[in-house]
């Protein structure tokens, strides 16, 4: 392995998560609408709504290259949700939009407890550090929002440069921002086919981030903490 000069970050369930449980938040805004549901039974139909996500990012993952295209991807998982849970078709499009609405927002967010001593740990070690992310056109506003804009030389957005991961040429275009080759970086993120498959094929190192054990059987570097990266450089 090269010497690693910079490294390269994913951000949902890498450096971000919801500030409160995705089922809590739906529940909150559809009472605020006037619709009543459980929180529970929200809260157990989550996995599916994302199963959905899965489902449609095998199907055509380019949805991620267009502002609105993404937007239609996400209005479709929350009316699914929205379905499932009995609520009337009427008001089914109205809760989708507010909840995408509130997504848009720095206070909807958190970050993982491992990522400022990360982060901080990385950028006395010299290392440079950038941001590579499926994501619409709100990212830097989000990430500037959390205060951790100033760790990053780069910070790019599927929406914004109309490139998704795992092209190529997302990658290449976060390694020329930072003037390094592909060998001398490290991509490091949740998503097996998005992340460590696309990083991989670029020639970085990947490192596959598995907060909740899901990938055992993953045969390249894995870790359950961003903090174990130290490790590998």
């Amino acid at each position: 392995m090269s010497e690693i000069k910079a490294i390269f970050f994913d951000v949902g369930a890498t450096l971000l998560a919801p500030a409160t449980d995705e089922g809590v938040t739906f529940t909150r805004l559809a009472r605020e609408l006037g619709i009543t549901i459980d929180p529970a039974e929200v809260i157990a139909k989550v996995p599916l709504m994302y199963g959905l996500y899965e489902q449609l990012y095998e199907q055509d993952d380019s949805f991620w290259d267009d502002e609105n295209r993404a937007r239609a991807i996400w209005i479709e998982m929350y009316e699914y949700m929205a379905s499932m849970l009995g609520i009337p078709p009427q008001l089914r499009r109205g809760l989708a939009d507010t909840v995408y609405q509130y997504y848009f927002s720095s206070e909807a967010w958190k970050l993982f407890d491992d990522v400022l001593p990360t982060l901080e740990m990385l950028r006395q070690s010299g290392l440079r550090l950038g941001i590579i992310s499926n994501w619409d056109q709100t990212l830097t506003e989000i990430i500037e929002g959390l205060d951790i804009a100033p760790y990053f030389e780069t910070i790019i957005s599927s929406a914004d440069v109309r490139l998704h991961k795992p092209l190529p040429e997302i990658f290449q275009l976060a390694l020329d921002n930072l003037d390094v080759g592909a060998s001398e970086a490290m991509h490091v993120g949740d998503h097996l086919y998005a992340d460590a498959a696309g990083a991989a094929r670029m020639g970085m190192t990947p490192v596959l981030l598995d907060r909740s054990n899901q990938h055992l059987s993953y045969e390249g570097l894995r870790v359950t903490s961003l903090l174990q990266i130290e490790a590998f450089l």
